[in-house]
């Protein structure tokens, strides 16, 4: 029988990382990001957002399970291996076990009296709150499946999506496995074509995200693709995050060990820009492939000029040249993409620097950052999602768009200068770590960067 699982919405929302992978709101609005005050901004699409929410999100009791009605993962590993092997490593199978995750989902937990529980479960930990096993938030009564994040059974046993936002897929789980193709055989499951798995509104009812209570959009990476350049063409969410390339390309195999050979097999690492999390837990091929992706999405361009009195007038241009959504995106919140700029005389010695990491690896306050913060109920900046009243602070650039930033930089002579600007990227802050390790003594591996685009020039005064 068909049931619908899509949840109701309490009044508080928690953070969904793109992939799934990670909530990590400090529990401020980043240091590194205190320039951002003098640029807040009132978000007039919060009120008539709130209306959309409330008229749309379904007010029934939600369908429930039965626990172990999913399979477990390790299931599906028998036959189809490589694509188990595949989806182990990615942000999705991590996304309830993700050390990242779990201090600031209990954080969430608390300060909204369970509130959040269920609405952070139902994206990291899907089986288990479509099971009853969720809540309580510590996971106590999970089975294996539920401890497995977003696994095979669950995606595969997805039929339809009812919203297009928090999480509104409907679920049939069983003896039936949909997928994009449905022409496959199995002596243990049947195979059914759905075309749900070929869109990528199977992807956005996950990424995106509003907060029940006041509309803001939390995560609008569906919404912001299917408005740009590329959902009007139609290159879906699975044309670049389900292969192992940042780009649209074919990779041929079997999808099970005795399954048809086909010219295209969906990759179900799902790689997007979490690169720092991947090495961190020991996937060192996948932090690889998440910075050929963060590396693929922009270029940097410089116009410069010097004036008369010695004055460095550099223009920066970042060109978001291979994202189908703005960048950054997903929790914008927590990850930050900034401007790193240094000009050196011709002796090497550094005259001016803007966006740089301090011995304590915390970025610049005053860099030019590219972000999401929102506003609280009492109009401070916050990366905490559950309290967005509205946005605060939003400069992301756009897809096949631009951003340019003007710098002024005085000269202290005549000379030649080597100016050097790189576009940085962080999936997390440091901050953000250290609040953690404020909270619960655990310490994690300092947060790296990674440069995704770069330019030179030489000027003379």
């Amino acid at each position: 029988m068909k049931c619908l699982t899509s949840l109701i919405m309490p009044l508080f929302l928690c953070a969904l990382l793109i992939g799934c992978g990670s909530l990590n709101a400090s529990s401020d609005a980043s240091s590194e990001s205190t320039v951002i005050v003098a640029a807040v901004l009132d978000d007039p699409m919060t009120q008539a957002a709130s209306v959309d929410v409330t008229n749309e999100t379904k007010a029934d009791k939600p369908q429930l399970f039965e626990p172990g009605v999913f399979e477990d993962p390790k299931v599906c590993s028998t036959c189809h291996r490589d694509i188990y092997n595949e989806w182990s490593k990615s942000m999705h199978a991590n996304a309830w076990t993700d050390k990242w995750y779990q201090p600031d989902y209990l954080l969430a937990h608390q300060q909204t009296d369970g509130a959040t529980d269920m609405l952070c479960g139902a994206c990291h930990a899907p089986i288990a709150a479509r099971t009853g096993l969720l809540p309580p938030a510590d996971g106590s009564k999970f089975d294996a499946a539920s401890r497995r994040g977003i696994s095979c059974d669950f995606c595969h046993t997805v039929s339809g999506v009812d919203q297009m936002f928090n999480m509104g897929h409907v679920s049939e789980p069983g003896t039936v496995k949909f997928g994009p193709r449905g022409d496959g055989n199995s002596l243990y499951h049947e195979v059914k074509y759905t075309k749900i798995h070929t869109k990528a509104d199977f992807c956005g009812s996950c990424h995106m995200v509003l907060h029940p209570a006041t509309g803001v959009h939390i995560i609008d990476t569906w919404d912001d693709w299917k408005n740009n350049e590329y959902g009007k063409q139609g290159i879906r969410c699975q044309d670049c995050h389900m292969t192992p390339t940042p780009a649209v390309s074919k990779a041929p195999g079997r999808a099970a060990l005795m399954g048809k050979e086909r010219d295209n097999l969906a990759f179900h690492g799902f790689i997007g820009g979490s690169s720092y999390v991947q090495d961190a837990m020991g996937n060192t091929k996948q932090a690889e492939l998440s910075r050929e992706f963060l590396r693929a999405a922009a270029e940097v361009k410089l116009a410069e000029k010097v004036t008369d009195n010695g004055t460095l007038e550099l223009t920066v241009d970042v060109h978001n040249v291979g994202a189908g959504h703005k960048i950054p995106t997903g929790t914008t919140y927590i990850r930050i993409m900034w401007l790193q700029v240094e000009v050196v005389d011709n002796t090497d010695k550094l005259v001016y620097s803007s966006g740089h990491i301090d011995e304590k690896n915390h970025v610049d306050p005053n860099a030019v950052f590219f972000r999401v913060l929102f506003r609280d109920a009492e109009g401070n900046l916050t990366g905490k999602s559950w309290q967005a009243h509205g946005i605060g602070y939003d400069r992301r650039i756009p897809a096949k768009g631009k951003d340019s930033e003007t710098y002024r930089i005085p000269l202290p002579g005549k000379g030649d200068y080597r100016v050097t600007t790189r576009l940085m990227y962080r999936s997390m802050t440091q901050d953000a770590l250290d609040d953690i390790f404020k909270r619960t003594g655990e310490v994690l591996p300092p947060v790296v960067s990674v440069e995704m685009a770069a330019a030179q020039t030489q000027v003379r005064f």
